[in-house]
Parts: C-alpha cells; structure tokens; sequence
C-alpha cells in the first residue's frame, strides 16, 4: 500500500469514530496520522518492515500495530466493528461534496437521513432549509450532489469493466462450442466511462452457453430465449445476447453504435444486409473498414470512403514517459526506481515531474529539494552516458497553477528545469471565465512545457471545473504549449473529444501516466485506448518522439 493509501484507511477510520459518536481524542489521532502520513517522505511499509514506525512523531505503539495490520490484511482492524454499528447508508453520504462528517452526523441525528437515496428526497421536498449548518443554496446544491452519485453509481469506468470483464471473455472463448464473443456498445467504442455492457455470443448451439459460463465458475440467468446475464464481481450487470452466424456482423455493427454512424450506413447502403462479419458490410458499401473506436468520429465516414484512415497510435509507438512522480514528492517508489522501470519497458526518456512546494498535502518539492533532485538527475544522466545507453531522466516538474494563474518557484528556478507540467490542483470551485483565464495566464508563461490534465476531473467522482476549450487550445497553440492527455484511468483528461480540435491547430498531445509507482508507469494503455477514439497518429503524440527529437523540441520550445 502507499503512503497515499494507508492516509485514506486511517481517514476512514477517524471519520467513522465521530459518525458513532466515538472517543474524539482517538479520532484526532488518527486524523493526525493520516495527514502526517501523507506527507512522509519515507515509505510507511518500509518503516513498518524495519519496526520503527514509533519512530515517528504521533504514531504510538497502538497505531503502529493498526498500521502493521492494515499492512497485512488490507484494512483497519476497527472499520468493521465501526460500520457495523451505522445504518448501511450512512457513510456514503461522505462522498458527497459540502457534506462532511459533522453534517452527516447532523442529518442522521435530526432528520433521520441515513442514505444517499433519502438524502435527496429531503432535498425535493424542502426539509433541508431550516437544518441546522443548512440552507435552501445548500440544499440545492446537496441535490445536485445526490443526483450525480446517483449517476455515477450506474456507471462504471473503462478500465474498471476492462480488467474485470476481458479475461472472463478470454476464459469463455476456450470453452466447447463457444466460437466468437463481441462486446457492444459504449465498451467496443472505449468510451472514458460505461453504463450498460453486452456481450453477442456466436455458438454452435444456445444451449452450449450457461453450460460454458458455468464452467468458469459464472452463474448467469437466462431471461429470454437468446438472452442471458451475469455480474461481474462489483455488480454491474452484463447483457448476453445468443447470434446466429448468418447475422452476427451486422449485429456487431447495429449494437456497437453509434446511432449516427448505422443510420448513416443504412442510408448509405439503402438498409444492412445479414452478414456473418461485420467487414463485409463495409465492402459492400465500397468503404474501408472503420475501427469502433473511430465511429464517433463525425470524419470516420468521409475518411472510409477516401481510404485516408489514420494509422492509430500504440502503445508501443511511445519513446518516452514525461509526467511521473517519486518519493520526491508524493510516488511509492525512488527516482532511481521508476526510471528503471522504465527504462526496462523499452522507453529512451523519462520525465522527472514531482510536485510543486505549494502542494504540501503531496509533499511538494522544497527549492532545496529540487537541487538535490536535480544533482541526482545530473549523476544517473552521467552513469548512463558513460555505459553508452541511450536514455535520460529529464529534470522537470508539476507546478502548481497558483490562483492568479502564475507558476510555483521563481522564475531563477523554473528555468532550471528541462520541462514544466502547469497544473491545477485547488481552487476548483471556479466559473468558466475565471478558470479558462487562470489556465492561459499558465499556458503564456514562457516556462509552461506542458498543460498537465486540464480539467482536473476524476471519471465518476468528480466533475472537472468549467473551461472554454476552444480558448484553451488556441492558447497552447500561440505558445506552443502541448497539452496533457492525462492516462490515469480516473482521470483521461484531456476529453478525448477535444483532441481533433487540438490536432487541427497542430498541438502535441502527450500521453502521460501521471504515474505514482512503477505499476502506474502502465497506465499509457489508458490513455492510448482513448486517444485511439479521436483518430491521434504518431504526427502530433509529444511523447512518440525519440528522445533526440523530444531534445531538439524541447530546445527549439526553450529558445
């Protein structure tokens, strides 16, 4: 677990203390340690390992065992026995924004609300107003809330069904009488986030397929003649629909979507003929085949029909990673570490991008800080040209766009960077003009490299604050700023439906992990799929370049 992690379990636990009216001294504690947590810049494990988390200033002999259990089972010892005594709902409404735990306890203790689901009827029904800390702009705002929770708990993000949902598919292909299984829809197409998942089946029998699921230890319910569901293990339900083989491409291409693109391959074909692969189809129609992934594309017809589809990007097209973090500053894992890591994953440069010294709840870098970075940067750099091998750690970091729109660190220390990513990371309660401004005041700044995630949005947890787009981008490509397409599968920001605007204005989209661990340094995989879907080539990815041309790039942007 990271330090970031175990931060979040003591949290939990100090919350759940004062929802049960618990000891405050014992929650404070823990409270404490959380935050203290958070900022070590050791690893806790690690400390844990060599017993000396008492070592520690404000983690007792009794933490530390919590701390070594929580290392060893994955969860606090205490957070069962605390949720047990809550109404099941109860600590759900923490998670949402202007409710914190005293309010929380509050709504349980007076008005009886206990769950997110009555939480917003109170709202509806105006019962809010005249709670105590409670108002009818805070009561309208908890309804938004709720509603969008409510939203989210009906979706599920990409990468979460992806890792769940395709080894079970790989399990299937391999039973008897399973010959071909196709996801559908919004999944097929990669889309960021996923609210209903199907699966077509084609067999050599319908009655070969709960026998086959059965075998992988999935029980499924048959619902109709053709059709079929499961869960997968958090409970999203899975659509599973029996094809014949005569039909099974134009049914591939009927339940991919989107509705756009069949009707426009209706109209163009004057209705689809049954076909047993979708490819069919497009000869039919005199079209190249079209990628799911490409069919939101408004130009994925036009390209078809001219035979000028993109040759997407892969992953292996990356030469380098740009926007990376260590024990620096808030990452699991040393400098030496994650370059290594990424050097043995084939890359040729590797971006030192910790954060900023504002953001000291993610142990931001110090200027002193910095320095020794930077001389350590300076001696592997050495290390490796001495043994002859192509690869370098570029000395960068994440600046925090501060709220006039500035970057940390004087200018003196700034330019001794190699590259900056300017990110937002507070204030984000902001309006459209307020925080398209603040992101160009950072894209001007002649030291900004990078734009690193430009909404700061978390896929299903949090909404990105209101920017003009178009404004954005036209800023980065006056200062030939590339923007972030941050790969973490929370975030996938930039949307990748800006992406073609920022193509045609001929701005760098870098793909980077924001990777916190050497397991994060995977996260491209990610960002690739979503970059797929707005037609990104090799032309216009920053961090596609080989390293000789990110430096050439790099010293033409710092001229």
């Amino acid at each position: 677990m990271t330090n970031k992690q175990i931060a979040k379990s003591l949290q939990e636990v100090a919350d759940l203390l004062e929802l049960t009216g618990g000891n405050p001294f014992r929650a404070r504690a823990f409270a404490n340690a959380a935050r203290l947590l958070q900022r070590l810049p050791e690893q806790v494990k690690d400390l844990a390992t060599a017993g000396a988390l008492t070592g520690v200033q404000g983690i007792g002999s009794g933490l530390a065992k919590d701390i070594e259990v929580l290392l060893d089972t994955g969860s606090l010892p205490q957070r069962a026995e605390l949720v047990a005594k809550l109404p099941p709902g109860l600590p759900e409404l923490l998670q949402i924004k202007g409710l914190g735990v005293k309010k929380v306890r509050s709504l349980w203790q007076s008005l009886g609300i206990t769950s997110v689901g009555e939480l917003a009827v109170a709202a509806r029904e105006n019962r809010l107003v005249n709670a105590e800390g409670f108002g009818k702009k805070s009561q309208e705002q908890l309804l938004e809330s709720t509603l969008r929770l409510e939203s989210y708990r009906a979706q599920r993000r990409y990468a979460t069904v992806y890792r769940m949902l395709m080894p079970l598919l790989d399990a299937l292909e391999q039973q008897s009488g399973i010959e071909v299984c196709v996801m559908t829809g919004d999944f097929r197409r990669k889309m960021p986030t996923i609210s209903e998942l199907a699966v077509l089946i084609q067999a050599t029998s319908e009655a070969v397929i709960a026998p086959a699921f059965e075998a992988i230890g999935i029980p499924v319910r048959q619902t109709n003649p053709h059709t079929w569901r499961f869960n997968l293990e958090d409970g999203f339900e899975v659509e599973v629909v029996w094809i014949p083989e005569a039909a099974f491409g134009t049914e591939c291409l009927v339940r991919t979507g989107p509705q756009r693109f069949v009707e426009a391959m209706i109209q163009k074909m004057g209705g689809l003929p049954e076909v047993e692969v979708e490819e069919k189809l497009f000869q039919r129609a005199g079209l190249a085949f079209v990628s799911p992934e490409l069919r939101d594309l408004a130009s994925a017809l036009s390209w078809a029909e001219t035979n000028t589809l993109p040759k997407l990007i892969e992953v292996s097209d990356l030469r380098g990673t740009l926007h990376n973090h260590s024990t620096y500053s808030d990452g699991a894992h040393s400098l030496e570490k994650m370059a290594e890591t990424a050097r043995h994953l084939g890359l040729e440069y590797y971006g030192a991008c910790d954060h900023s010294r504002s953001l000291a709840v993610a142990n931001g870098m110090s200027i002193e800080r910095v320095m020794e970075q930077q001389r350590e940067i300076a001696d592997r750099n050495a290390a490796y040209a001495a043994k002859g091998t192509n690869f370098r750690i570029f000395s960068g970091i994440e600046s925090d766009i501060l709220n006039d729109g500035s970057l940390d660190y004087p200018d003196e220390v700034l330019t001794s960077f190699d590259l900056v990513v300017a990110s937002i990371h507070n204030g984000f309660n902001m309006t459209e003009a307020v925080a398209t401004q603040r992101l160009i005041t950072a894209i001007e700044n002649p030291y900004t490299t990078i734009l690193g995630h430009p909404t700061g949005r978390l896929l299903l947890a949090r909404e990105g604050y209101p920017v003009h787009h178009h404004k954005i981008i036209d800023a980065c490509a006056a200062n030939g700023v590339a923007i972030e397409l941050n790969a973490n599968p929370y975030r996938l920001d930039l949307d990748w439906a800006w992406i073609p605007y920022a193509l045609e204005k001929g701005v760098f989209i870098a793909i980077n992990p924001d990777a916190h661990s050497i397991e994060g340094l995977q996260d491209v995989f990610w960002g690739i799929e979503v970059a797929r879907k707005a037609g990104l080539t090799t032309d216009l990815c920053l961090n596609a370049m080989d390293r000789f041309a990110f430096e050439h790039w790099l010293r033409l942007k710092n001229q």
